[in-house]
């Protein structure tokens, strides 16, 4: 038996913090990214949009699929309005949990727009990490292939996620020390988040996990549609069009890799429907067997 064979077998909380690991090196890249750029981060850059394409592509290839095969059709809807529900009221909290922040007596009476925007951008970073570390740990202990996709394309979208929050620390003149350690409390917030995700996920059973899965898929879809309406609004009307544009190279890339990954799975003659591997096929088919009883 491979080292590849023992992961999709095991499915244990080592392979999740393996793959929240994975993900995490989008924050690392991204911090030394941010304080070698400094000022030189403009609003006009395209990477927000093409990371919406990114969380877009990843639902519409990975989740939409395994659900669609083991929930019923009116449940589905249902639970990605739920999802991305969660998702807007996170963000609600955040920015009013921001600005009380910036209101705080010790700083000022009134926030200023550098305290504010810092504080905002801080919040917003912690929610969206909640969100992608438990959709690894939810699509992990769903699918070993599911979760390595997710997990890759997540630490192209927590480079946006460290990007913003670094330029904000970066203005908020921090130490270079206090910057390092809350970036690590980033990368431990969120690989707790997957493990928990997928702790919760066992705690259900299989028979759960497929709506758990649309749950988070609005979630994510929700936390796209934010990025791309945001980045939107803060750029210039000439620059809409490179927006779109890159939303959908983001889009297209992610779904020609998991195209090309299938024919590759299928060249090596491993039979598969989307990205399953031999050992997560019988309890695909387990669990649909349980869904239409």
């Amino acid at each position: 038996m491979t080292i590849i064979d023992t992961l999709f077998a095991t499915q244990s909380r080592s392979h999740t913090l393996l793959l929240s690991m994975l993900a995490s090196a989008g924050l690392i890249v991204s911090a030394v990214w941010a304080e070698r750029a400094a000022s030189e981060l403009r609003r006009s850059d395209l990477l927000m949009p093409a990371v919406s394409g990114v969380l877009f592509a990843l639902v519409a290839v990975t989740i939409m699929p395994f659900v669609e095969r083991t929930v019923d059709q009116w449940l589905i809807p249902f639970l990605y309005l739920a999802g991305a529900a969660a998702s807007l009221i996170l963000c609600a909290a955040a920015r009013n949990l921001a600005l009380r922040r910036a209101r705080t007596p010790n700083r000022s009476t009134e926030p200023t727009g550098r305290q504010s925007a810092v504080a905002e951008n801080s919040v917003f970073s912690i929610v969206d990490l909640l969100g992608y570390g438990m959709a690894i740990g939810v699509a992990a202990a769903a699918s070993a292939t599911m979760g390595i996709a997710l997990a890759t394309g997540l630490a192209a979208a927590n480079v946006h996620v460290s990007r913003q929050l670094g330029t904000g620390l970066l203005t908020a003149t921090m130490s270079r020390m206090d910057r390092v350690a809350l970036q690590l409390g980033l990368i431990l917030a969120l690989n707790g988040f997957a493990l928990l995700a997928f702790w919760t996920v066992h705690s259900f059973g299989t028979k759960g996990t497929p709506e758990l899965l649309a749950f988070f898929g609005g979630f994510m879809l929700a936390a796209a549609a934010r990025m791309l309406l945001s980045h939107g609004q803060a750029i210039a009307a000439g620059r809409t069009i490179w927006s779109a544009l890159a939303f959908l190279g983001g889009f297209v890339a992610v779904a020609l890799v998991a195209t090309a990954l299938g024919e590759v799975l299928n060249a090596a003659g491993i039979r598969s429907s989307g990205f399953e591997h031999p050992v997560e096929q019988a309890s695909a088919q387990s669990n649909i067997r349980q869904a239409r009883e």
